[in-house]
């Protein structure tokens, strides 16, 4: 079962909005990773949807 569209766009949407800054989240003030960066990754991996990381050469 794949998920609905909008959820995806969500997804992608929280995993940019939460992503970590000085070691903080923007939006959570969490030290660290926040449950909704945390969630959204979990639902694009379980799917396939982030594609493969990068490797240490390509950073």
């Amino acid at each position: 079962m794949t998920p609905a569209e909008a959820t995806v766009r969500r997804w992608w949407r929280d995993l940019a909005e939460h992503h970590q800054v000085d070691g903080r989240c923007p939006v959570c003030g969490t030290p660290r990773r926040c449950w909704p960066w945390a969630e959204a990754y979990a639902g694009l991996l379980t799917h396939g949807l982030l594609g493969p990381p990068l490797s240490p050469e390509a950073t």
